[in-house]
């Protein structure tokens, strides 16, 4: 292995130094992209479960108004059955 000169090593030295000083502001932007996901994120759950809990609500109505057609329905075969035979 061949050995640098101190001249490549202090250019060497001087670019990772250069990355290094570079680190702050770009975790500034990963820091902020998820940030941005997370808001991202809560507001795409919230809505989701906006539109389940309106679906279960619909559902529920229907469930209602299918229980009250078949107790209509059964007080309508209960009165029939005490009917007199014609």
């Amino acid at each position: 292995m061949q050995r640098r000169s101190l001249e490549q090593r202090v250019t060497t030295l001087e670019q990772h130094m250069q990355e290094l000083r570079d680190l702050p502001k770009r975790m500034a932007g990963v820091e902020s992209q998820i940030l941005q996901l997370r808001e991202e994120t809560r507001d795409g759950f919230s809505a989701i479960r906006s539109e389940l809990l309106a679906e279960i609500r619909a559902g529920n109505q229907e469930s209602r108004n299918f229980m009250r057609a078949l107790y209509e329905d059964l007080i309508a075969r209960i009165a029939t059955i005490g009917e007199p035979n014609s």
